[in-house]
């Protein structure tokens, strides 16, 4: 696969995630990676804080995101499908950002390049750390915005490599990843889907189990294992909560596990490839065909969700 898209990744000043001071476009052409863009914005709003350290003082006398926007828009223009760096952070940004500017656009469709490499690489963890330890032996620090967004989009190409000869449509409908769309009806967010149809639940202690278990959540039956801290909730909570859906959250990962979540690693605890002992295992249970599902936070919470 030889794709062109447009990478992109903001940073943002504010707990609203709607004011940009700082977004940098990537583009791809036919699998080449082509020089990053920069446009640095007057957020107009109080800087509460911002990942990359930048200060008001840095971006005060650039234009407003508004004034500027025409021009961003049509590098935008120029590409069929947008990647946003991680997770979606900065698809919420820049949306919120145009809402609350009342700025006129087209609508961008995108998609995660977190996604893109969860779906076809086959690795224990997807966070940048681990994946720049994996393929580049290093990290990118907060305070480096433009290598941050030139290595998620270096990934998602290395990703993308192992795809075939598809069109992104049909890589979708076949890894079921959901496209995104920023438009000025509203954000809709991309997805990742997942089959658990042929997943065989597994017996509990139907003990430990609440009145408002459902059999129809993907975590019903399964034994779940929690690694590294959860940023949205104490690790007993998370536990809690899997319980009270119906399945079994042991502190042990053995063969029997269906799920390890895997929170934020110390690396001065884990060492330098970011491997926690529960992740190591998994791996060695994984590579002897225990079909071990490795999700992180963010998929964990995600299926919670489902009921």
């Amino acid at each position: 696969m030889n794709p062109s898209f447009l990478l992109f990744h903001a940073e943002n000043v504010n707990k609203e995630q709607n004011s940009i001071c700082h977004l940098i476009l990537v583009p791809v052409v036919e699998g080449s990676l082509q020089p990053a863009r920069e446009f640095f914005f007057n957020p107009e709003a109080p800087f509460e804080f911002v990942m990359s350290g930048i200060t008001s003082a840095e971006v005060e006398s650039f234009p407003s995101f508004a004034t500027q926007w025409p021009q961003v828009q049509a590098i935008f223009e120029q590409y069929d499908m947008a990647v946003c760096t991680a997770e979606g952070y900065s698809a919420h940004a820049l949306y919120g950002t145009l809402s609350r500017l009342g700025v006129d656009f087209t609508p961008i469709r995108y998609c995660n390049a977190k996604a893109i490499c969860r779906r076809l690489m086959n690795e224990v963890s997807y966070s940048l750390d681990f994946l720049s330890y994996r393929f580049y032996n290093d990290t990118v620090g907060d305070d480096k915005p433009v290598a941050i967004a030139e290595r998620w989009c270096d990934l998602a190409m290395k990703a993308l490599a192992l795809a075939g000869d598809v069109s992104f449509d049909d890589l979708f409908a076949r890894v079921k990843i959901i496209p995104g769309e920023i438009s000025p009806d509203g954000l809709a967010p991309s997805l990742c889907r997942r089959d658990y149809s042929n997943r065989v639940a597994k017996t509990f202690d139907s003990s430990t189990v609440v009145v408002d278990a459902r059999p129809d959540n993907p975590f019903y039956g399964m034994n779940v294992v929690f690694t590294g801290k959860m940023e949205s909730m104490k690790r007993d909570d998370a536990r809690t909560a899997v319980v009270a859906v119906g399945g079994n959250a042991p502190e042990n990962l053995t063969q029997d596990t269906d799920f390890l979540v895997v929170g934020v690693q110390d690396l001065r605890l884990v060492g330098e490839k970011g491997l926690s002992g529960k992740m190591k295992k998994a791996a060695k249970y994984k590579e002897k065909g225990f079909p071990i599902e490795i999700i992180d936070e963010d998929d964990f919470l995600e299926m919670l969700k489902i009921r």
